[in-house]
């Protein structure tokens, strides 16, 4: 079995700081055989990575990949060539599967509209995703065994310290997007992402998008965070 990450974020994304030698440096340390990076809105962090997995000639595979948001919420475009144009969502879903790629539904329940269309469409559905509620994980993984669908599990890491938060397996004898389609993806072992995880990548997401608000709100609810676990 070979092992591997899928859905994670690096610097190429506006709420994360990983740059693409520290995951190289992560996936070699963990003798780690795939990864499948999805940076918002943008592959040049997925071709940067296949591109140092190539100089440093590592036998990893890194499929071109980004997580996309449409008009239907995110959806992960994976094993395509160039950036997709059209966030609308019928056509996104046309533009993916004209240029060979398949379809993943990152965290169903979260930040998603017409759910029931976007399944129809997609190919496999995300059943754990580690800055998601238990409940909504929980859905989630109903909502593929109700519609027959196969899954995969993510940390959706947005830090380098949570990249190791879920790992995997697929048979070595098949490629990821085979593994991926024949539902044959395995879950090794996953661990949620911690509050100081989801509070770092909102205090990034404010700096590079300039977006003060965001940066006073993530620290009133830090705050209401502490006040709640020390009960002060």
């Amino acid at each position: 079995m070979d092992r591997g990450i899928i859905h994670f974020h690096s610097n190429y994304s506006f709420d994360s700081k990983t740059s693409i030698s520290s995951i190289v440096d992560f996936l070699v340390n963990n003798n780690l055989k795939f990864a499948l990076l999805c940076d918002h809105d943008t592959i040049i962090g997925s071709k940067k990575l296949n591109d140092e997995i190539k100089k440093r000639n590592l036998n990893i595979e890194v499929p071109i990949s980004a997580e996309y948001k449409t008009s239907n919420g995110d959806i992960i475009a994976a094993f395509i060539e160039k950036e997709i144009k059209s966030m609308e969502f019928d056509e996104f879903v046309s533009e993916v599967k004209d240029g060979g790629g398949i379809l993943l539904f990152p965290h169903p329940f979260d930040n998603h509209k017409s759910i029931d269309k976007i399944v129809d469409k997609i190919d496999v559905i995300e059943e754990f995703n580690g800055r998601s509620s238990n409940e909504n994980n929980l859905k989630s993984k109903t909502l593929a065994v109700k519609n027959s669908k196969p899954t995969y599990f993510a940390s959706d890491a947005h830090t380098f310290f949570s990249l190791a938060n879920v790992i995997v397996a697929k048979p070595s004898n098949i490629g990821l997007k085979q593994a991926l389609l024949d539902n044959r993806i395995q879950l090794l072992s996953k661990r949620n992402s911690s509050y100081s995880d989801l509070y770092l990548s909102q205090i990034i997401k404010s700096f590079k998008m300039k977006k003060i608000k965001l940066f006073l709100q993530t620290n009133i609810d830090l705050l209401r965070h502490l006040k709640q676990k020390f009960k002060i």
